[in-house]
């Protein structure tokens, strides 16, 4: 049994270092492993593909859209790629709707309902009230969509109007994410934020006004920002969405871009947080929001209300089956690993040429169902170790007990403390990681340690 690289130790300062290091990012996105395949044909591969029958899928199928368009960058942010242009967007969003009908016409992707759908940037709601009700309204019309579909816009508060509210409310779409990051004034005007506190909050009131019960508001929240304190995080973000018009919302460490804006604003206005510090305001800010009935949906995301649900943030990383549209749009189906291409341009030229703007397609490796089962868990907080059969985890579990990453709820059955919660992509890495080694025979075990070895030695 391999367990010594996995284990942790006692002490929660050397817990949260081990946990800290080589780590991605708290509460990052953790991608299925795979290579590009060596001579891949895009279109080849996209032809074959076909999603799971429905009478025989585990998962939702997913549709991601992507709108890759902001009116300005925000300092946090390593995504921007194009300035919102009217014309440019039109010609995009013809484009988009060339694509869908293309999909459509195959035929292939007809054939199950569509579950969630996920309209993602970029910033989606830039597109005018008359673009969001074309695009929306073609998926509706050209391919078979759940009554119970979870479909989303996100994108952010500022322009957007009534005219676009209704839009996308009376096209079928049924919940609004918005980046609010902030309530507070000044850091929102830091981050690129134009609303006041007080325009955010009047804002949302009016969007919920006019949805009513139709639709689910829901909105990130980020804490670690520059200059923010304890007191800024609890009493102006994280008690104010519990007065506000909200749905849900996600609570995040900020992550820092290298080069980002906002990673020279910590060297003139202080404040940055250590990891003990970041665990917690996460920990305070969950115990606060369940204390006053708030229901938690996964290990960041909370909703006040049957009419949030996190379908998308939860699939996303369980494994579903996902169809890409537009350009910088990722997905995966048939056992490959989509990327549509990001450059603009080349999206465009690629549609105008009748392909499928793939830029990218990797094979997905057969651990990745184990790993969705995994993640699965992990993102509702627990993880039943007879969800994998064949591994030994009660040593493993025992000493991750031992270091307060989680607790044993029901015999084999571990929930998440708020230590895992905020570690979650780690301890997730670490499980999977523990769970291949102790899959494979010794000997293939020595022979890829060994290979890992060569390869530090040769770098």
């Amino acid at each position: 049994m391999i367990t010594a690289p996995f284990e942790l130790p006692a002490e929660r300062e050397k817990v949260i270092e081990k946990l800290s290091a080589g780590a991605s990012a708290p509460h990052g996105g953790m991608m299925g492993g795979g290579k590009p395949d060596s001579a891949p044909d895009a279109e080849a591969v996209w032809k074959s593909l076909a999603p799971t029958p429905a009478a025989e899928a585990k998962s939702p199928l997913v549709f991601y859209v992507h709108i890759p368009f902001c009116i300005a960058r925000c300092a946090f942010c390593g995504f921007y790629r194009n300035q919102t242009d009217e014309e440019a967007m039109e010609n995009y969003t013809r484009h988009l709707l060339t694509e869908i009908d293309r999909v459509a016409d195959e035929g292939i992707f007809t054939k199950r309902p569509v579950d969630i759908v996920y309209f993602g940037g970029g910033t989606p709601t830039a597109l005018s009230a008359e673009q969001l009700r074309r695009l929306i309204t073609r998926l509706h019309k050209r391919f078979t969509i759940s009554p119970k579909v979870e479909f989303t816009v996100e994108g952010r508060i500022f322009g957007f109007d009534d005219d676009r509210v209704r839009a996308c409310v009376d096209s079928g779409a049924n919940r609004f994410s918005f980046g609010v990051q902030s309530f507070e004034t000044e850091l929102r005007r830091l981050l690129g934020r134009r609303n006041s506190r007080e325009e955010l909050l009047d804002r949302l009131s009016r969007i919920k006004e006019i949805c009513g019960d139709r639709a689910a508001l829901v909105a990130d929240l980020i804490y670690g920002l520059p200059g923010q304190t304890q007191e800024d995080w609890m009493l102006r973000n994280v008690k104010t969405a519990h007065e506000s018009a909200l749905d849900g919302v996600d609570i995040y460490s900020l992550k820092i871009f290298p080069g980002s804006p906002i990673e020279k604003m910590f060297d003139t206005r202080g404040g940055k947080w250590s990891e003990e510090e970041r665990i917690r305001r996460h920990a305070g800010a969950c115990d606060y929001l369940e204390s006053i009935g708030w229901k938690q949906l996964s290990t960041t995301h909370f909703g006040r209300n049957a009419l949030e649900r996190n379908l998308y943030n939860h699939w996303a990383l369980a494994g579903a089956e996902m169809v890409p549209f537009g350009c910088g749009a990722g997905g995966s189906a048939g056992g490959w690993s989509l990327m549509q291409t990001g450059e603009l341009s080349t999206y465009l030229d690629m549609v105008d040429r009748g392909l499928k703007p793939i830029g990218m397609c990797m094979k997905i490796p057969p651990t990745s169902s184990t790993r969705s089962v995994i993640a699965g868990q992990l993102g509702y907080g627990t993880f039943a170790t007879s969800s994998v059969p064949g591994i030994g985890y009660t040593k493993l579990a025992e000493n991750w007990e031992r270091a307060g990453v989680w607790r044993e709820e029901a015999p084999g059955r571990y929930r998440l403390t708020r230590l895992g919660e905020y570690f979650q992509p780690k301890v997730l890495s670490m499980l999977m990681g523990y769970t291949m080694a102790n899959s494979m025979s010794v000997g293939d075990a020595l022979k890829m340690a060994g290979q890992k070895l060569m390869a530090k030695t040769r770098g």
